[in-house]
């Protein structure tokens, strides 16, 4: 990884990985985008003391995202998720991270559903799909 002291950065210069055995994430090969977004649930409200001005309190968030890439067999994190693709309920859940360029990360539980088998005769086999996140995402600043 880069070293990264200050401005933008390239997202290809961060990793992508996948909880494939208890205590060990593997990159995931050949993933060409990853789409993170957060939503909020903002509950708004009238009062009379607030001579009918709205007010407002952030009360929930959601974590979701697509990606994309090509099939990689005999790399462990994309084999992996691939493994996920016929499985429903617990057994379709990963735990990823994101390692940032200034070494900074974000962990996070996801239901994974797969959406994409094949394509063209001419495509390479795809690995895409959608992210749906589970409980609250740990985000850990760069250390020092």
């Amino acid at each position: 990884m880069a070293t990264f002291t200050a401005g933008q950065y390239a997202v290809s210069e961060c990793e992508v990985s996948v909880k494939t055995e208890e205590e060990t994430y593997s990159p995931i090969a050949d993933l060409e985008e990853l789409s993170i977004s957060v939503e909020n649930n903002t509950e708004t409200w009238y009062s009379i003391n607030d001579d009918g001005w709205q007010n407002a309190l952030l009360t929930a968030k959601a974590l979701s995202g697509s990606f994309s890439g090509k099939r990689t067999v005999g790399d462990a994190g994309n084999d992996y998720i691939d493994n996920l693709r016929y499985k429903i309920g617990k057994e379709a859940e990963a735990d990823f991270k994101i390692t940032f360029p200034d070494e900074s990360t974000l962990e996070f539980t996801a239901v994974v559903g797969l959406t994409d088998i094949l394509g063209a005769a001419t495509d390479v086999a795809p690995l895409t799909g959608d992210l749906t996140g589970k409980g609250k995402p740990k985000f850990s600043p760069k250390a020092g």
